[in-house]
């Protein structure tokens, strides 16, 4: 017998940091990375991880000691060596929140999680943003009692004026589309802005879908 279906909420976050993560690292151009794995090593051991490029990866942006362990026509398996440290999807799954999907593409990392609460997933976006830098949310789905979707409406009202254009121009410019057809420098200057004052109004206004989201579930 199946346990009694219950209010979740599943969440998908970018985290733009090539640099800190070898997978997204791994990308560039049209090459894309995904159905990345990892063992599980005891404290303070090495970790060995996997995972699928997609497009044809430049031997130099992969992993120092990656080998490639499985080939199809259309995508290469790479294996690679890590210690535990430094670990952006294991950092989530510290929350007690088991990483599901991971995949990458120009360099940005895309995870996806299953939370219980809107507080683990601010949680989750505190802690990425503040190790690694700029975080997105790109999708939230709610669930409800297992029969029907619990659609959650954001009260655009709570937005100011300036964060309304922010998001309304992000929209415009293409850069939650995937690929992304504008960074987050391109759309600060068709704002007039700082790349940062940007990042601080999506942030904002992601924490206030978040507040929408946590109303709706009471």
């Amino acid at each position: 017998m199946g346990a009694e279906p219950t209010g979740g909420i599943q969440v998908r976050l970018a985290v733009e940091t090539a640099d800190a993560c070898p997978v997204a690292a791994s990308t560039g151009g049209d090459t894309i990375a995904r159905s990345a794995t990892w063992s599980r090593a005891d404290e303070g051991g090495d970790v060995v991880e996997e995972f699928d490029v997609v497009g044809g990866a430049d031997d130099a942006d992969l992993p120092e000691d990656a080998s490639v362990v499985f080939e199809t026509d259309r995508a290469e398996r790479v294996r690679f060596t890590r210690d535990q440290s430094n670990c952006i999807c294991e950092t989530v799954e510290q929350l007690g929140t088991p990483v599901s999907d991971v995949s990458a593409s120009r360099g940005t990392l895309r995870l996806s999680f299953h939370a219980t609460d809107v507080e683990t997933i601010q949680a989750a976006v505190d802690v990425l943003d503040d190790t690694y830098g700029t975080v997105r949310i790109d999708r939230l789905a709610r669930t409800g009692n297992g029969e029907d979707d619990d659609l959650v409406l954001v009260d655009r009202g709570r937005l100011t004026d300036r964060q309304q254009e922010v998001l309304e121009t992000a929209m415009e410019m293409g850069y939650f589309q995937r690929p992304r057809s504008a960074n987050a420098t391109e759309v600060a200057e068709r704002l007039d802005i700082t790349p940062s004052t940007f990042a601080e109004h999506l942030a904002s206004a992601q924490s206030k879908v978040l507040d929408s989201l946590l109303e709706g579930s009471a």
